[in-house]
């Protein structure tokens, strides 16, 4: 126990510093929450557009599939 008190003290400018330089650091990355929320915005458009993409896309799969079956029943 005496040994850890011991380089505590030896320690403790050092500690303080890295503890005072991590709070300053923190501080100074301060999030800009308009920014955040316009990236989040234009985002959730381009994610609309890509779904409404997604799903005519499939939608025109399966029409073209009942349609081949379609004209394979008539041939057949």
């Amino acid at each position: 126990m005496k040994n850890l008190c011991n380089a505590v003290k030896r320690h403790a400018k050092k500690t303080i510093a890295a503890i005072g330089s991590l709070f300053v650091a923190g501080q100074a990355m301060a999030v800009d929450t308009t920014a955040v929320g316009a990236s989040l915005t234009g985002a959730q458009t381009t994610a609309l557009s890509v779904g409404e993409l997604v799903i005519g896309v499939v939608a025109a799969l399966i029409v073209i599939g009942l349609v081949i079956s379609m004209v394979t029943k008539i041939r057949g």
